[in-house]
């Protein structure tokens, strides 16, 4: 039986709450570690689109992947919710961009430049939980499956995780999965 997305959600919400801060800032290195060997290893277009984490929830650091790719001249991109429609706006990061937080605990950028979506190669996806098909739960509110589901091309969706796969877990037809998860022990291919 496949356990409910609700309970999912519970379940890696208080995994990830238990983490130390040293706990997490050493997995955060080793998920960056691997992070940077699998890019510098693979033939990617110079165009990435990057989750900001949110601290409150004790996200995947993605600042210092962030660095890196300024660092290795790639153009970064990510997402703001409009207010309006609720939807997801792409901004362009320029390097150096600095950043404040929100009430809700969400990084902004101070400067950033709203654009039209960019074929970028790849996306960074937040979430809480995974399968072994490579489906993943978020927090719920679905941004990044309708996100991926208007945009014309198909970048590589890359997942950023502490923790190893569920066998399986419940999706739906307009889920879209990963095709890849990294996690402090190895790089999953789905």
């Amino acid at each position: 039986m496949i356990p409910a997305k609700e309970y999912i959600r519970e379940k890696y919400k208080k995994k990830r709450a238990v983490l130390s801060d040293q706990d997490k800032m050493d997995l955060d290195h080793k998920i960056l570690a691997r992070a940077i060997d699998w890019l510098k290893s693979g033939d990617f277009p110079k165009k990435a689109h990057l989750f900001l984490p949110i601290g409150k929830q004790k996200e995947v650091d993605t600042f210092p992947l962030l660095e890196w790719f300024w660092e290795n001249g790639w153009d970064v991109y990510s997402s703001k919710i409009s207010s309006k429609s609720l939807d997801m706006e792409t901004i362009f990061l320029e390097p150096n961009t600095s950043f404040t937080t929100s009430t809700w605990g969400i990084p902004f950028p101070n400067h950033y430049q709203e654009v039209e979506v960019q074929e970028f190669s790849l996306i960074f996806l937040p979430l809480l939980a995974y399968d072994r098909s490579g489906y993943r739960i978020g927090f719920g509110k679905g941004y990044y499956d309708k996100f991926l589901a208007g945009i014309d091309f198909d970048p590589v969706k890359v997942g950023l995780s502490y923790f190893t796969p569920e066998p399986s877990l419940p999706y739906e037809c307009h889920d879209i999965p990963l095709d890849f998860c990294i996690t402090p022990e190895k790089i999953f291919t789905f």
